[in-house]
C-alpha cells in the first residue's frame, strides 16, 4: 500500500514538533491526520491549507481519541512536559496518563507502528535529578506497557529555540545558564520529524528503538562564535552563574550545576548513517533556519 493510503496521526500537530512531522510527512506523499483541541484556531487552519486532515481531539480523553486514530497506520505522540510550573501545574502525572491513553487507543485500533517523543537525559544520571525527566521517563513507560509497535526518539535542544525571542539570544548576545566549556547537543525540528518518516516507512527495523537525537554537539562559547560567524557581527556569551540562579530557585540551580558536570552523549555518527541529511547547527542557520536567524537580528537592528 502505498503511503498516500496511509494514515498518521499526529498529536500535538499545532506544536513545533508536530508541525514539523506534519510537513515531513505531508512532503512524503503520507496522509496526515492532525489532532488538535482547537480546529478553528489559525494553525489548525493552516495545516488543513497544507494538506492535513485536521480532526478534534483531546490526549485527555480517550473517546475522541478512538475517533481520531480509527483506520491509522501510525501514530506520532508529542506531549508537553509536567513538571512544577509547568503547563499541568501540580498535576505530575499528567504527562504519563495521556501517553497511556494514546497507547491504548493505538493498540484497540491495530495500528502498525507509533513514535514517541520523549527527550534526551531519560535513562541516564540527569533523570533522577529532573522532575520533567522523571515524568518524561513515566510517559515512556506507560506507552511501552501500551503493547504498540513502538519507536522513541529523545530529542536534545532545540536549534529553532536558540532564536525564539524569549529564549537564548537576547539583545544580540548569547545568554546561558550554561557555562561557556558545556557542551549542548542540537537538533532541527526538521531532524526529528525526518527519523519519524524513516521509522514510519521501515517500522521492522525501528521497532523497540530509541533514537537519541542531535545533528550537533557544541560548548556555548563555541555556539556564539559560530552565531557570530555565520550573521557577521561579534555574538557575546554572557553566563548566568549557578550562584545567581540560586538565589531565585536553588532547585533549578542544582540542576544547571548537574547539567554543567555530566556532558550528555550523543553518537552523531550513527545518527547520519540512518539519516544522512542530519544538520548541523551551521548547516540549519545557512539553510533551513536562515529566516529565522534573520528575523530576529532584524529586531534587534529595529530595536
Amino acid at each position: 500500500m502505498p503511503a498516500s493510503e496511509k494514515t498518521i496521526l499526529v498529536t500535538g500537530a499545532t506544536g513545533r514538533q508536530g508541525g514539523a512531522v506534519t510537513a515531513r510527512l505531508l512532503a512524503d506523499g503520507w496522509h496526515v491526520r492532525a489532532l488538535t483541541r482547537d480546529p478553528d484556531s489559525t494553525k489548525a487552519k493552516a495545516l488543513k491549507a497544507s494538506g492535513a486532515e485536521v480532526v478534534p481531539g483531546d490526549l485527555d480523553h480517550r473517546a475522541s481519541l478512538d475517533a481520531a486514530v480509527a483506520g491509522a497506520y501510525g501514530v506520532f505522540s508529542v506531549h508537553a512536559g509536567a513538571y512544577e510550573g509547568g503547563p499541568y501545574g501540580d498535576d505530575l502525572g499528567h504527562e504519563a496518563r495521556s501517553a497511556a491513553k494514546i497507547g491504548a487507543a493505538a493498540q484497540a485500533a491495530g495500528v502498525v507502528h507509533v513514535v514517541h517523543s520523549s527527550s534526551v537525559g531519560v535513562g541516564g544520571p540527569l533523570e533522577r535529578s529532573m522532575d520533567m525527566l522523571q515524568r518524561k521517563a513515566e510517559a515512556e513507560a506507560a506507552i511501552r506497557e501500551s503493547g504498540v509497535s513502538l519507536t522513541i526518539l529523545r530529542p536534545t535542544a532545540f536549534m529553532e529555540n536558540t532564536f525564539d525571542s524569549f529564549r537564548e539570544l537576547q539583545n544580540g548576545a548569547l545568554v546561558s545558564t550554561l557555562r561557556a566549556d558545556t557542551y549542548e547537543p542540537l537538533i532541527a525540528a526538521a531532524d526529528i520529524a525526518a527519523f519519524a518518516a524513516i521509522a514510519f516507512t521501515d517500522p521492522r527495523r525501528h521497532r523497540g528503538q530509541v533514537h537519541e537525537l542531535a545533528g550537533d554537539d557544541l560548548t556555548q562559547a563555541d555556539k556564539a562564535a559560530l552565531i557570530g560567524r555565520v550573521v557577521g557581527r561579534e555574538v557575546p556569551y554572557v553566563e548566568i552563574t549557578v550562584e545567581q540562579i540560586a538565589k531565585e530557585s536553588p532547585t533549578t540551580a542544582k540542576m544547571i550545576a548537574l547539567i554543567n558536570e555530566h556532558r550528555i552523549p550523543v553518537d552523531i555518527a550513527a545518527l547520519r548513517e540512518i539519516h544522512p541529511g542530519l544538520l548541523t547547527f551551521e548547516q540549519w542557520m545557512t539553510g533551513i533556519g536562515k529566516p529565522m536567524v534573520d528575523a530576529y537580528f532584524a529586531r534587534i537592528d529595529a530595536a
